[in-house]
């Protein structure tokens, strides 16, 4: 909610500019209907310091973060239990963001790695690990909670939504789990268009991304009929195309 409040503040600073010009905010009449004081206080305001306390919020969630961090590996310091076969045993449902990229489709997770809808996880750092590890964060991540995947994909736009279960030796946090293996349930799809955010969506289409942050890659995108009446054919999948291609379902 925070971040797509955010996206309104252009259209709601290009709205004050034009409510002063027709009030008379930039005129020099002797009595306009709003002072010209009055609305240089108003954009002032608007300009600096909104600005100002976003960034503001954007650290103090930072910060939170940080300190959520922090604690999961303090507590896996504290992993130890006298009987290893005896370890507390709990049903690893949860919700995932994860990109769907490649001319044949396939699933990236947001930290870069490759996987299918039932894989095992690999450690990128240390070829002798076996996810997931006490100190090192590889596995499979989940969120326990569908809003805070939620409110996750909103700050990550290119992200899909996934309902997965973990399985294996897995670590259990406040807000979700770390496992060894995961199984992709099913996508929960955005229900408008990823380009537009206006119209529902109606199909697939693969963009060539030119990136800074990691190798440039073909991603997929959910779009609505008008935008991706432009994307070329062999560059579209229907929906239920897109579902038997990932093995998972769609809904």
């Amino acid at each position: 909610m925070f971040i797509a409040t955010l996206k309104l503040y252009p259209l709601a600073l290009g709205l004050l500019l034009l409510g002063g010009y027709l009030l008379g905010a930039f005129s020099d009449q002797s009595n306009p209907l709003l002072a010209k004081d009055t609305f240089y206080t108003i954009l002032t305001i608007t300009s600096v310091i909104v600005p100002l306390g976003a960034m503001l919020a954007f650290f103090l969630i930072g910060r939170a973060s940080d300190r959520e961090y922090l604690k999961n590996t303090k507590n896996q310091e504290n992993f130890t239990f006298e009987d290893p076969f005896a370890l507390p045993d709990e049903q690893m449902h949860g919700y995932k963001l994860a990109r769907i990229v490649g001319r044949e489709p396939t699933f990236m997770g947001l930290t870069g790695d490759l996987y299918l809808a039932d894989a095992s996880a690999h450690c990128g750092l240390d070829a002798d690990h076996v996810p997931p590890v006490k100190g090192c964060q590889c596995g499979f991540h989940a969120f326990k909670d569908l809003g805070e995947a939620v409110f996750e994909r909103s700050i990550n736009r290119s992200a899909f939504l996934f309902d997965v279960d973990l399985y294996g030796l897995g670590f259990i946090y406040q807000r979700g789990y770390r496992a060894e293996t995961q199984v992709i349930n099913h996508m929960i799809a955005p229900k408008r268009c990823m380009l537009c955010k206006i119209l529902p969506v109606k199909r697939f289409v693969a963009k060539y991304e030119f990136s800074s942050l990691g190798p440039d890659m073909w991603q997929w995108q959910l779009r609505c009929s008008v935008c991706s009446s432009v994307t070329k054919p062999e560059n579209r999948l229907s929906i239920d195309h897109m579902a038997a291609k990932l093995k998972i379902k769609i809904i």
